[in-house]
């Protein structure tokens, strides 16, 4: 964020303080004190603390959506294309999974808020889910025009591969004692039964 912008200075601010002690225990003292200013001056840009969060959320969904999504969804596809198209499947998973272990807090509180916010729902769409589903139908695509995958609904497909990770994410996350097999393995398992269902694979 660039210095010099007061508003920008004490998201900053808050990034750090929300990041060391979450939300509710943060108050907007501390944010005040860490942005160099006094505590109402906070209040000349936000009208509460909850303002400064969906805020803060807007401004991690758009910069986190474009490197960790999309920039790195575009160097991953780039620097596995010779791989056959389940071991960039296989690669993208996995590293999607590191992703969402890393920053599991952080989405947390933006899946939830973004229940009852507009305006970050709407940035999430625009900054994620958009772009995101563009990278991925291409690769669907490109299976097609190989005939590595055949024809079928991009949207659905995408779904469905998001919706396995997603499972399993929330299981690793929230039941972990339901997770009784080797990571990687499960990978390989989740990326076979997306490609070929529960037919034999030739």
């Amino acid at each position: 964020m660039v210095r010099g912008n007061r508003e920008e200075e004490i998201l900053e601010a808050a990034i750090k303080i929300f990041s060391e002690k979450g939300f509710s225990a943060a108050t907007t003292s501390e944010i005040a004190k860490e942005a160099g200013v006094a505590e109402g001056t906070i209040f000349r840009y936000f009208k509460t603390k909850k303002d400064i969060l969906i805020k803060v959320m807007a401004k991690v969904v758009e910069i986190l959506g474009e490197k960790l999504i999309i920039e790195r969804l575009t160097k991953l596809l780039e620097e596995n294309k010779e791989k056959s198209e389940r071991e960039i499947l296989i690669t993208i998973v996995k590293d999607r999974l590191e992703m969402f272990e890393k920053y599991w807090d952080m989405i947390k509180i933006v899946a939830t808020e973004m229940q009852f916010h507009k305006d970050l729902r709407e940035v999430f769409i625009k900054s994620v889910v958009t772009k995101g589903k563009d990278i991925v139908e291409n690769f669907i695509n490109a299976g097609v025009s190989k005939g590595v995958f055949r024809k079928v609904d991009t949207a659905i497909a995408l779904r469905s591969l998001i919706g396995m990770v997603g499972i399993y994410v929330i299981q690793s996350q929230v039941f972990p004692e339901v997770i009784n097999m080797d990571k990687d393995r499960q990978i390989e398992e989740m990326v076979d039964l997306f490609l070929y269902g529960l037919s034999k694979k030739n």
